[in-house]
């Protein structure tokens, strides 16, 4: 995975996959007033690991991206971005999927049930709103971060629910 050209052009040091440094604020490190998020940028959000190129990430990076954006314009205090949490779900086909939780990938669980969580995430979690709605689409892209999907079998009976 490589990220758009576009970044490197900015600061002219980008990482090994072209991203460029942003601050907790997504402002690009070294260019006053100039935000970027999601696979064009990293930044560190737990204080030890860099963000990875994944929709973990770059949904709420976006979303604090355009809110600071904002705040800038307006006058109105920025917000950092914190995560402390990371989980990979990894489709594996007809099987099911794997869910783990934490930079060292601890198995949450496996089979059907991650595979719900997968859907979750790919179905619903990262598309935006549906209805159109000016006020859903206005919430959806609030400076929040939402938490890890459920997992195991409260995952299965919550995403049935």
């Amino acid at each position: 995975m490589r990220a758009s050209s576009l970044a490197a052009a900015l600061t002219g040091k980008p990482d090994r996959l072209g991203r460029i440094a942003v601050d907790a604020y997504m402002q690009v490190e070294g260019i006053a007033r100039v935000f970027a998020a999601g696979d064009a940028a990293w930044a560190v959000l737990d204080d030890q690991h860099p963000t990875v190129m994944s929709c973990q990430f770059a949904r709420p990076m976006g979303r604090f991206a355009g809110h600071n954006a904002a705040a800038l314009l307006t006058g109105t205090p920025m917000l950092p971005l914190k995560l402390d949490w990371y989980v990979t779900v990894l489709d594996l086909g007809p099987w099911g999927a794997l869910y783990t939780a934490g930079w060292d990938r601890r198995v949450l669980s496996t089979g059907g049930d991650a595979k719900q969580v997968k859907q979750e995430i790919n179905c619903r979690r990262i598309y935006p709103p549906r209805s159109f709605a000016s006020a859903d689409t206005l919430a959806a892209a609030a400076p929040v971060v939402q938490s890890p999907p459920p997992q195991g079998r409260e995952a299965a009976k919550a995403l049935r629910a």
